[in-house]
């Protein structure tokens, strides 16, 4: 991974694609722990017919298999790029979670990852988030669709404005800004799912999605390695000033 060249990528399109980010084996293993984490949820399609999909919530709590994805230094590396200097306030996990997408889901609304907090970012983004691809990721099977360059907008967002799906190969990670505008187009296919852990951060002043220390056991979080603790960690370290 050459980091200047995702820097360019963030910095002009707010987004970048860093190909071959896991190779075959690790694919293999966490594809194999997505299946045996999942959980099946009837739901209703686009098209009225009633489905199976699957859901899984509260990974970090049910497994320590996605630690060594979380806290890798090249993935650390690039949100610290994304997000700005963060030596001063640390970088905090917000959530992390699968997107599966079976036959018939329909597509996700354009939308801001930056706005699940009340006020736009201003210079680096508050948030960045990285999907790895366990499947292969194309507009057939609902690949994740961005906005190009909207990461430099502050307008409210047109649900209604041109996209393009980001195609990937299993093991190839998109890196997102949390200002650019994004989605998923439905998945048309019969017989594929595609499937991509998702790791989401922001930076450490502002409170995550999930508070993962504060709702572990205590013994279970000392077990973690010290990257991991402080990625959990939320609030700020007086001693870093």
């Amino acid at each position: 991974m050459h980091l200047a060249t995702v820097e360019q990528d963030i910095e002009e399109y707010g987004f970048s694609i860093i190909r071959g980010f896991a190779d075959a084996g690790r694919v293999a293993e966490l594809s194999d722990l997505c299946e045996s984490l999942k959980v099946s949820v009837e739901t209703t399609g686009d098209d009225g017919i009633r489905r199976p999909r699957f859901r899984i919530s509260d990974i970090m709590m049910r497994t320590r298999g996605l630690d060594s994805l979380v806290t890798d230094a090249r993935l650390l590396a690039a949100f610290t790029m994304v997000l700005g200097a963060t030596g001063r306030w640390g970088m905090n996990l917000s959530d992390v979670s699968v997107k599966y997408l079976t036959p018939g889901t329909g597509e996700r609304a354009l939308h801001r990852d930056d706005d699940f907090y009340q006020q736009l970012s201003r210079d680096h983004p508050f948030t960045s988030n990285a999907l790895l691809a366990l499947d292969r990721f194309d507009e057939p099977v609902g690949a994740t669709t961005v906005v190009p360059g909207s990461h430099k907008w502050e307008q409210p967002i047109d649900p209604d404005h041109d996209r393009m799906p980001v195609e990937m190969d299993p093991g190839d990670l998109l890196l997102l800004s949390g200002r650019v505008w994004h989605g998923h187009g439905p998945n048309t296919t019969r017989d594929r799912i595609r499937r991509a852990f998702n790791v989401y951060v922001c930076a450490g002043w502002l409170v995550p999605g999930h508070t993962y220390k504060e709702n572990m056991p205590a013994e279970e979080f000392e077990t973690l390695s010290p990257e991991l603790q402080e990625l959990m960690t939320v609030g700020l370290d007086p001693s870093r000033y």
